[in-house]
């Protein structure tokens, strides 16, 4: 295989990867085993909420219409993909081109709903992926010449690459499968509260905790707590949770229940 072959080749698994499991966690958007989606429902809901359309009919139809258009890019690269393995250059060509244009349009929208949603964050990451884009069209059309082959025998220093970055894997591997093993049922276990002051309890969650652990940890709380009733519950802000995405700290402001207290 030429380099030109390999660089297509590993450009056109990556977006065909990038897409279609872009597609899947549209699909399992909850935490499950192996897999951390996202729960893009809700926050197209939080999105379209802030602009006043509190109905969920507009966040369903434009998650509809964001999943179906990545379904469709998905298909132009795998397509591609398969053209390139046929060495069928024009079609490989052609498949490639509608993919990159669709992407293009693609983080285009979203760039625009960034905008318009005020996720500035959001905004960077659409558009670096648009240069990435652009980077992979470059590279995919004038990548590195046709003639260079790439040397079937492994070399010593290439065995020894190769040896020392199985390896690296392998303990890699089992040091995530270990932390694995220990932590994962945090995903749906219930978090115990820490009293910091008189009525006043936070909760640690760690990474994977997602709306399941809450509920779990608000029942939980009710019913280690039935003297208790809570009044507020309070989200840390940024610079205490210095984790951002993977780490949230809560706060439950309670007091005792009276008669009168529902």
């Amino acid at each position: 295989m030429t380099e030109r072959a390999l660089l297509r080749t590993a450009i056109l698994i990556f977006w065909t990867l990038f897409w279609g499991l872009s597609v899947v966690d549209k699909v399992i958007p909850d935490v499950q085993f192996l897999w951390v989606g996202k729960d893009f429902f809700a926050l197209f809901i939080k999105f379209f909420a802030s602009l006043g359309l509190k109905d969920p009919l507009f966040a369903t139809i434009a998650l509809a219409g964001v999943s179906g258009l990545e379904a469709i890019n998905f298909s132009f690269y795998l397509t591609a993909l398969l053209s390139l393995r046929k060495a069928q250059k024009d079609a490989t060509d052609r498949w490639f081109f509608r993919a990159i244009f669709t992407s293009v349009i693609l983080f285009g929208l979203f760039s625009i709903a960034d905008q318009v949603f005020g996720d500035r964050f959001q905004l960077l990451e659409h558009g670096i992926f648009w240069l990435i884009l652009m980077a992979s069209w470059v590279a995919f059309k004038h990548g590195a010449l046709p003639s260079q082959n790439i040397p079937r025998k492994m070399t010593r220093m290439g065995r020894m690459v190769l040896i020392s970055g199985s390896l690296l894997t392998l303990f890699t591997a089992v040091s995530i499968w270990r932390f694995s093993d220990t932590t994962f049922e945090l995903a749906s276990s219930p978090v115990i509260g820490e009293e910091v002051t008189d009525g006043v309890y936070k909760f640690d969650f760690p990474f994977l905790a997602d709306k399941r652990v809450w509920e779990a940890t608000v029942n939980a709380f009710k019913q280690n707590h039935p003297e208790l009733h809570i009044r507020y519950i309070y989200t840390g802000p940024s610079e205490l949770n210095s984790k951002k995405k993977t780490h949230l700290l809560l706060y439950v402001f309670t007091e005792a229940k009276t008669d009168q207290t529902p």
